[in-house]
């Protein structure tokens, strides 16, 4: 028989399946798991050592910059995305160092994709933010003075007394109590509907009693029959959009309209209208149709109505009488030339609007421009309209009736914007208006 030996050193051998040779056996397989182990973690770390000494030098680096090269806001953002500093580590950064406003912080987080929700959770947990900043924050969020107020009381007793202690609390006097509530009261009345449907009209049926107020302005003995009635209460309809088109009637008219009843949508038409026949019977097509009619003005010529409160007053009465004669409505709704706030309406604008709220009326403006009237094409609108939306509580849409790229997207934007499941209407009477300047601004 053949033995095998194995050298042991010194001269001592170990044959093969000895007891001997599986202790040997044993201690060199020991060996080699635990020392292979860690001499690869012993190499990894180094390595991770120096990729972690590269990135802070980066980092560094990038952060030197700062005050050379973040001369716009942009500039910063890029110089810490490339630092790998991430987004809450830069807003809490910002934050401990109080190099923001509570408006620049809200601005800045909500750029990064912090949604209204998580801003409300993150400053409610934390108590970093003032009163007034919550409620605009609560507001655009689409929640109510009611709902709030209603909130707060539900929490303190459901009470006014419990109310009052609250206020108290939070270290306001008796006076400045006093002067909130008088503030709040002096703001348009809100409303809210938990199905998000207007329950208004557009047909100019009152909803409340005329608004009088205010018979000694100096503008009064101008048309007084251009009065119209307030709403009880003004409703907003989160994902609802609003479809308007303004500077019609124009050829085009009778194309939207098709679309419209095509797509079983109801939209709002700000007309510049004329006493001739052919305008009388578009704006009754519009009427019969459903849609909603506003005044935009008779003239659309903004260094004559924007010259006075007068001007602007006949001017609107001329558009106004023109809808009432075609259609019979007295329509509540307008939409000044140019939107509230523009480079014409600076010196007059407070005035007319004062005026104008005096006699019952509400202007709408936008917050989703088509920018058809400045030559945006099917493909720009198509895909920036919906884009636009997505991040509204609810649209107001504006378009041009005499833009014929605004009737070639019409039906696609329409179909697009159905599929992600918003819901269109008109403006009715009570429907809430969105305001660049002025009572609901």
């Amino acid at each position: 028989m053949i033995v095998t030996r194995i050298p042991l050193g010194r001269g001592l051998q170990m044959r093969f399946g000895s007891v001997e040779f599986f202790k040997v056996l044993i201690k060199t397989v020991l060996a080699i798991l635990f020392f292979v182990p860690l001499i690869i973690a012993v190499i990894f770390g180094v390595f991770l050592v120096k990729k972690n000494n590269e990135l802070n030098s980066v980092q560094q680096e990038n952060l030197v910059l700062i005050g050379e090269k973040a001369g716009t806001a942009n500039d910063f953002y890029e110089i810490f995305s490339k630092s790998g500093v991430s987004y809450e580590e830069l807003v809490a950064l910002m934050n401990k160092n109080k190099n923001l406003d509570a408006e620049g912080l809200y601005k800045l987080m909500s750029e990064l994709g912090l949604s209204d929700a998580d801003i409300i959770a993150a400053a409610a947990a934390k108590r970093t933010v003032n009163a007034e900043s919550f409620y605009g924050i609560m507001t655009k969020n689409g929640i109510t003075d009611k709902d709030l107020m209603l909130s707060v009381l539900k929490r303190h007793g459901g009470n006014a007394d419990g109310f009052y202690e609250l206020l108290k609390q939070c270290g306001l006097s008796d006076a400045e109590i006093a002067e909130l509530i008088s503030k709040g009261s002096s703001k348009p009345p809100e409303g809210n509907s938990s199905d998000g449907n207007s329950s208004g009209n557009s047909g100019g049926e009152p909803t409340s009693e005329p608004n009088s107020a205010g018979e000694d302005s100096p503008y009064a003995a101008i048309h007084p029959d251009m009065q119209v009635t307030v709403p009880a209460n003004y409703v907003r309809e989160q994902g609802t959009i609003y479809m308007t088109f303004d500077d019609g009637p124009s050829q085009n008219t009778y194309s939207i309209l098709y679309i419209l009843r095509q797509q079983n949508i109801k939209a709002t038409f700000f007309v510049v209208p004329n006493r001739s026949e052919e305008c009388a019977r578009t704006l009754k097509a519009i009427a019969a149709e459903g849609h909603s009619i506003g005044v935009h003005s008779a003239s659309h010529k903004y260094e004559k109505i924007y010259a006075s409160v007068e001007a602007y007053l006949e001017d609107f009465y001329e558009a106004w009488d023109i809808i009432r004669d075609a259609t019979g409505v007295s329509t509540p709704i307008f939409r000044f030339p140019g939107g509230s706030k523009n480079d014409y309406d600076e010196a007059t604008r407070d005035a007319i609007i004062k005026e104008m709220t005096r006699r019952g009326f509400r202007f709408y403006d936008w917050n989703v421009e088509s920018g058809d009237i400045g030559g945006a094409d099917w493909s720009q609108m198509y895909n920036s309209i919906p884009t636009d939306i997505k991040s509204k509580y609810r649209s107001v849409v504006l378009m041009h009736d005499t833009s014929y790229n605004a009737v070639l997207v019409l039906e696609d934007v329409i179909k697009v914007l159905k599929g992600e499941g918003y819901k269109f209407d008109k403006i009715n009477d009570d429907t809430m208006p969105i305001q660049f300047i002025g009572p609901f601004s």
